[in-house]
């Protein structure tokens, strides 16, 4: 019989990490006490609705250590305005999936009639922009249908879901299983914007801007009556007084590069919403900031709730009247001291709620979205488990 004298140190190194192995891939150890403990800790808050950043972020980090790396797959059907604005801005790895997400992420838009029955079966998630557009019936029982919008009910109640035809709904809402704020940027930016230099202003020039092109009773009478205090340029359809050739440097960009172009020039924007519910707020608010110009606002009711800063904005409903709004204005641009107080928040700490608020984005939508499906799919998985 043939026996090994004196094997070598690196015999028994191998032994060892043989028998390493062996109890690593072995039910038993992956399903230890110990383990199924921390796992049940995760499932559970997993199912928690967050209420804070950081429950958020924690929910996120779960999900992204239970995925184990699995990809998602979601197709947009419909696509209405995000598939030629926002989807043209995102930027993929060279697997396909999605740039700066820790779920691997394949995000493609993908029209029903052109999508094989295959192929649909591949997909996690159906995302739909407003409208619906669906197959009649899902391809695989867990696959997900997803609503997509930022519209409120009262200006589109054709875009809400009435008829619990998807599981998954991304809106403006805190209550939304996606919730998503009209902030397309990343807003540290901000704060290394330079505030508007009321100095410059020439006598008597406007200092005010509006553009809108959708006609509200509020929108109607309160910028023709703001119009005899104070001089506004206003450049969409609603009271337009002021052409878009003035600013030519404007006009060599795109749409709404062009919008932010010429509101730039003034140092306060009229943020005046096409209605009043709780958490609507959209890139007229948020783009201000944006732009180092502050604000005027006419809003959610709760918009204080989520600025950057209790002093970053002026509420249209904090004067009696639109006089004394209109002095408080004129007071401000004849004193540079009194406006950059406007401006301070950018050096200072954001408030909780404007974190959230940043966080849970149109600049992280994408990516928010995958996160949802893989979190739904652990769920499920491990209910299944537990019934087996």
């Amino acid at each position: 019989m043939l026996r090994l004298k004196n094997p070598p140190i690196s015999f028994f190194f191998a032994i060892f990490i043989l028998i390493i192995f062996i109890f690593i891939l072995s039910p038993g150890w992956v399903k230890t006490p110990a383990y199924e403990s921390v796992k049940i800790d995760y499932m559970t808050k997993l199912m928690e609705k967050p209420t804070n950043l950081t429950e958020w972020k924690q929910r996120h980090y779960i999900t992204s250590f239970l995925n184990k790396n699995r990809e998602v797959r979601i197709y947009i059907t419909a696509g209405d305005w995000y598939t030629y604005q926002d989807y043209l801005k995102l930027k993929f790895k060279h697997d396909e999936t999605l740039a700066n997400c820790d779920i691997p992420c394949i995000w493609q838009v993908k029209t029903l009639k052109d999508l094989r029955y295959k192929e649909l079966r591949k997909a996690d998630a159906l995302l739909c922009v407003n409208q619906p557009n669906l197959p009649k019936k899902k391809a695989w029982n867990g696959q997900k249908f997803i609503q997509y919008t930022l519209e409120p009910t009262t200006h589109c109640p054709q875009c809400h879901d009435k008829n619990d035809l998807f599981d998954i709904r991304a809106t403006f809402t805190e209550g939304s299983d996606v919730p998503t704020s009209y902030i397309r940027t990343d807003a540290e930016k901000w704060r290394i914007k330079t505030p508007f230099n009321v100095k410059k202003l020439s006598q008597n020039s406007p200092f005010i801007s509006f553009v809108a092109s959708h006609w509200t009773k509020f929108r109607q009478t309160f910028v023709k009556d703001l119009q005899d205090h104070i001089p506004v340029a206003s450049f969409g359809k609603i009271h337009r007084n002021t052409e878009w050739k003035i600013y030519p440097e404007c006009l060599k960009l795109g749409l709404f590069d062009a919008k932010n172009c010429v509101i730039s020039k003034y140092p306060f924007y009229l943020s005046i919403e096409n209605s009043q519910e709780d958490d609507y707020s959209t890139e007229k608010l948020w783009d201000a900031f944006d732009l180092g110009i502050v604000p005027v606002i006419w809003g959610a009711p709760n918009t204080r709730s989520y600025l950057p800063h209790p002093k970053s904005a002026i509420f249209i409903n904090d004067f009696p009247d639109i006089e004394t709004l209109a002095h408080y204005l004129k007071y401000l641009v004849k004193n540079e001291t009194a406006y950059l107080e406007y401006h301070k928040w950018r050096t200072m700490e954001f408030t909780d709620e404007f974190k959230k608020k940043s966080y849970l984005s149109m600049y992280n939508f994408e990516c928010n979205v995958c996160r949802e499906v893989a979190r739904l799919r652990i769920i499920e998985e491990h209910d299944d488990d537990i019934d087996t």
